[in-house]
């Protein structure tokens, strides 16, 4: 056709295509004398929206003449008819037809305007509260400022679901925010890669040498080190991969980081003479204080004793009908006189037997005792395992959004004893704002295995605390009851030991099923999952079974694996809705995981309890699919009801197979482990071994045993750098080295 542009003005009648990714459309537009096929990208159109256009003209195949859409402009109704249409068609979320007429009756042609520029009067109408109020304002923004906010962020070469995230963190000033300084955008909360941060600074005229973006390329560093786990870098370290990612010199880099250093924009501590390490403040800050306030609990102590304790310990033997072994009844005694007391051990160890020992020691003293564990899974199999509540760290200081806790040093918890579960997950920021919020001369006793994996945040919190000799902590390495025991157990023992397993013994728990290609591993699992194990065993192949892998690509990752157990577990039928973002397919009836911290996600509880935050790890169910408001539903941990809009779904991924990684602190019925070769620091020990503690009734390899005994043999351990046992240590002597 010819090359010349061409303009309409018209409604949307009908959207033939629309890809939320990039807000590419293929759409339908009626204008005064015909119908026109339009397409090109058009972010948030919906039906029933006035546009005007501008582009050139082509030919399809299949939809014939169409117009290249170059420049749109969506225009406002103003004939109160079109008004009407326009208010009850849908398009603003919480405006039926019924509100529709209510506000056109009292506000008449200035509807819009009152909407637009004083929502406040919407508070008037009939059905229209505070909440409705919100929902309508943000709907509205969305069709109108959201949009010349999303082209702008188009031109500089970012997706919509970008820009909306930006939208989401920095508000209507984000365009003003990002012209100033856009290495903001390398953020965890944005998504956006330095190098693409970098890119759009280049375009918005950044001198490449300025010491704006050399800054900004420390900070980077810095952040993507805590991802890694670090708490800090080392400085030759940190100047060298600042000088080979900017491609800047290195006399520049060291320049600039004196300059940060002296702004307090990073911490320097010396490791040695020749050596110093650079932190970002938050975190050498989190450091120093866990440091002090561990040291203060610990000086501030008061011991809890008995009269009698031979004969609590027989009482609690003779009402359990256990024998308690000496370093048993050791870890009760030292709980009772230790300001601060970490117990470590494997599973079948007793761990849970010694905090039930502990709860009962102390309330048979009339104390007071606290219950937490990093995630729900963990606090509440902690709550079944105690018969009492047991609350995730978050809700126990009453985290209410962007790192706002309202338990701190101002307002701490009121008890004697605070038991944490699962410790190995807890960070150094989160171990802070823990501490912060207990009171000197409460007891403190932490509990979890070393062996497993560390925590996703930055820090070494357990394995520090174990280090430091000044602080009391016992390690269970003994299985009691060996001929009773689980061969979970017994064999997570023999693998941590650098041993062979022992494999399908008849009647116990764990099994090998050798299977040499990947489709005969997937073929495998898909039995095990739909059939044999929900057939023997009465597993729920949805809230029982949990298919974990070291991998997300590969033939047996954890991608592939997904796509084939949500077409078997839960295969589409006619009364779900589905939905496709991207890469990512959802259904009702899904499982699914949140894959980074939200700390703004509002939920609410089945007990109309509110709250703040769904954190990375955390998985849940969706309910609902909502078309017409744009949202999906999910329910976390039976309880946490979270919506989410569309732009906020690609925090979530599927969840019926999920990394080892992904499970710390979360146990299942019974879990599946792919075993083939794969990436060498993916196929270690200590990732064989925290997946084999995942389970609780059944393990199931199915795979290569070569694959296995390579992940045995391969004995490394990513060292992380943190400074919290050499701050410990500075204590030692104000102890006199108790």
């Amino acid at each position: 056709m010819g090359s010349d542009k061409v303009s309409y003005e018209g409604i949307i009648q009908d959207i033939i295509y629309y890809n939320e990714e990039n807000g590419y459309v293929i759409a339908v537009l009626e204008t005064l004398d015909d119908m026109v096929s339009i397409k090109g990208c058009i972010p948030f159109l919906r039906e029933g929206d006035r546009l005007r256009v501008s582009g050139r003209l082509d030919y399809h195949a299949f939809y014939g003449e169409q117009l290249n859409v170059e420049f749109v402009e969506h225009i406002r109704p103003t004939d109160l008819d079109e008004v009407y249409k326009y208010l009850s068609s849908g398009i603003i979320k919480g405006i039926g037809d019924m509100t529709a007429q209510l506000i056109i009756e009292k506000f008449g042609d200035r509807s819009l305007d009152v909407l637009q520029f004083e929502p406040d009067k919407l508070l008037s109408i009939t059905g229209i509260g505070p909440k409705k109020l919100e929902q309508i304002v943000a709907s509205y923004r969305e069709q109108y400022e959201l949009r010349d906010f999303i082209m702008y962020f188009q031109g500089l070469n970012l997706s919509i679901k970008l820009a909306m995230r930006i939208y989401k963190r920095f508000g209507n000033e984000a365009i003003e925010i990002v012209e100033k300084n856009p290495y903001i955008l390398a953020d965890e909360l944005v998504g956006v890669g330095f190098k693409q941060a970098d890119e759009i600074a280049m375009k918005l005229g950044i001198d490449f040498e300025s010491p704006f973006r050399i800054t900004s390329g420390i900070l980077y560093i810095l952040n993507r080190e805590a991802s890694s786990g670090n708490t800090f870098c080392e400085q030759q370290s940190l100047v060298h991969k600042v000088k080979n990612e900017l491609r800047v010199k290195e006399a520049d880099v060291i320049d600039v980081l004196s300059k940060m250093a002296i702004n307090g924009e990073v911490a320097i501590e010396a490791i040695d003479p020749e050596q110093m390490a650079i932190y970002l403040p938050s975190l050498y800050y989190a450091e120093s204080q866990v440091a002090s306030k561990i040291y203060q609990l610990k000086a501030q102590a008061d011991v809890a004793k008995f009269d009698d304790a031979v004969s609590f310990l027989k009482q609690f033997e003779e009402e359990r009908g256990i024998l308690l072994a000496e370093k048993q009844k050791e870890a009760v005694a030292l709980s009772l006189s230790s300001g601060v007391f970490v117990i470590t051990g494997g599973p079948g160890t007793g761990k849970t037997t010694i905090i039930n020992a502990i709860i009962q020691a102390y309330e048979t003293l009339e104390k007071k005792v606290i219950l937490a564990a990093p995630t729900g899974r963990a606090a509440k199999r902690m709550t079944e395992t105690t018969q009492r509540e047991s609350k995730t760290i978050h809700r126990l200081l009453e985290f209410q959004g962007e790192m706002n806790f309202q338990k701190n040093a101002d307002n701490p918890i009121k008890t004697d004893v605070i038991i944490i579960d699962e410790i190995s997950m807890v960070d150094i920021v989160l171990m802070y704002r823990l501490l912060d919020a207990i009171e000197l001369g409460t007891h403190l006793i932490l509990v979890g295995d070393a062996d497993q994996l560390p925590s996703v945040g930055a820090g070494n919190v357990l394995k520090d605390l174990l280090g430091c000799e000044w602080i009391h902590s016992i390690r269970l390495d003994e299985i009691y009851r060996q001929s009773e025991a689980s061969l979970i157990a017994i064999n997570a023992h023999h693998i941590n030991k650098g041993e062979s397993p022992v494999l399908n013994k008849a009647d116990k728990d764990f099994f090998f099923i050798s299977k040499g290609r990947a489709d005969d591993i997937l073929s495998e699992i898909r039995n095990l999952v739909t059939e044999r194990l929900p057939n023997y065993y009465q597993f729920n192949p949805m809230e029982d079974i949990q298919v974990l892998s070291p991998v997300k690509g590969s033939g047996v990752g954890v991608e592939v694996l997904n796509d084939m157990l949500q077409s078997v577990v839960n295969p589409m039928t006619k009364n779900k809705t589905e939905k496709v973002f991207g890469k990512r397919r959802f259904r009702e009836g899904d499982k699914v995981m949140q894959i980074k911290n939200n700390y703004n996600l509002e939920w609410v509880s089945k007990f109309a309890e509110e709250g703040k935050g769904v954190f990375n790890g955390d998985i849940g169910f969706i309910t609902e699919i909502d078309e017409n408001n744009r949202t999906v539903c999910v329910i976390f941990d039976q309880e946490r009801e979270v919506v989410y809009d569309y732009p906020s779904v690609d925090e979530l991924v599927l969840a019926y197979a999920i990394t080892v990684h992904k499970s710390q602190g979360s146990e299942f019925k019974a879990v599946i482990m792919p075993m083939a070769f794969g990436p060498p620091m993916l196929m270690s020990r200590n990732i064989l071994y925290t997946a084999i503690t995942r389970a609780r009734e059944l393990l199931v390899l199915v795979g290569d045993k070569r694959a296995m005994h390579e992940m045995i043999a391969r004995n490394q351990e990513t060292k992380r750098l943190s400074g919290l046992e050499k701050k410990l240590v500075k204590y030692k002597d104000l102890l006199g080295g108790s």
